[in-house]
């Protein structure tokens, strides 16, 4: 299947509304402004700030390996790094529900079941999701303004963490479920799911799994740190890894595609609120949003492309 054409409508949805986030953010700081700002960048910060990125990637992508060894999935080594690549291409659609392409391309490339991958990619949106309550919680001490945010993130996190580990909890909304028709067949898919789900979330397995995402995002937090710096400004750490967490936890309680907007009006408002000039914080926040998620759409677009290609290659030899 030709994942890429399936997917080129909500990608270039995402890229038509990312254009026009960019060129609001331009217009509400003041374009001449913006554009002085970035003529005046420390270029010898650039590399820094586009290699944290993928430094994050690299660390979420040792968790989706200890993911699949849980389960007991075991791709062949180069292919499961093309897959994991792909799915970075489906940021930009909602919910990042377009991440499942990892599952499809997985039962494509071994036969794995749906109903187990399915679950990794579940609970690594939602151990992502806690570790930036955990980053934006210590930001919280220092904005007031970010806790009933943050609170009621956790909250449905650890409800949702506790629904998938507890049987008797599981059990007693899918007999709520099964009452419905269009439901009712999937019941047996949705114990699988729960299945996997459970050992993805025992405390052992949870905690190291938060505990590298907190490394993981944390490392996106330095890309406003460095960004600020080389536009000719200061933030603390703790500032920028708040703005980083918190509107990344905005992003996502919004369910639009990449939060596209509403994290980017996140940052750029926390940042003015710290005292920030307008003009570097609208350029900060379109350098952050580029190596944040653009960048690493344009990865995963080029890792889909390879991944196609090599399951075609590999179908082709087996026939």
């Amino acid at each position: 299947m030709d994942y890429l054409t399936r997917y080129k409508k909500p990608l270039l949805k995402g890229l038509v509304v990312g254009i026009s986030v960019i060129l609001a953010i331009l217009i509400l700081a003041d374009i001449q402004s913006v554009i002085r700002v970035f003529t005046e960048i420390n270029i010898s910060l650039l590399p820094l700030i586009i290699i944290l990125a993928p430094l994050n990637y690299l660390v979420r992508f040792f968790k989706w390996n200890f993911y699949l060894k849980i389960v007991g999935i075991h791709p062949e080594p180069r292919i499961n790094k093309l897959i994991f690549m792909s799915g970075l291409a489906m940021t930009v659609t909602p919910g990042k529900v377009g991440e499942l392409l990892k599952c499809y391309l997985l039962k494509e490339h071994m036969n794995a079941p749906v109903s187990q991958t399915s679950s990794i990619v579940m609970a690594e949106r939602i151990t992502d999701a806690l570790s930036m309550v955990v980053l934006a919680s210590l930001g919280a001490l220092i904005y007031p303004y970010g806790k009933i945010v943050v609170s009621l993130c956790a909250a449905i996190l650890i409800f949702a963490v506790l629904l998938f580990y507890f049987d008797s909890l599981f059990n007693l909304i899918t007999v709520k479920l099964s009452k419905f028709k269009f439901l009712e067949k999937r019941i047996s898919f949705l114990s699988e799911f729960q299945g996997s789900a459970k050992k993805l979330f025992s405390f052992p397995n949870l905690i190291l799994a938060v505990g590298m995402g907190v490394i993981s995002w944390g490392l996106e937090g330095f890309v406003i740190y460095f960004a600020v710096q080389a536009l000719g400004s200061e933030i603390t750490i703790l500032s920028s890894i708040f703005v980083v967490s918190f509107s990344s936890l905005l992003g996502a309680l919004s369910f639009l595609p990449g939060g596209l907007g509403v994290a980017e009006g996140s940052i750029l408002t926390v940042l003015v609120l710290t005292g920030i000039g307008r003009d570097i914080a609208a350029a900060a926040t379109i350098i952050t949003r580029f190596s944040t998620l653009w960048l690493g759409v344009a990865i995963g677009i080029l890792g889909l492309l390879v991944t196609q290609k090599e399951l075609s290659k590999t179908k082709t030899l087996n026939n």
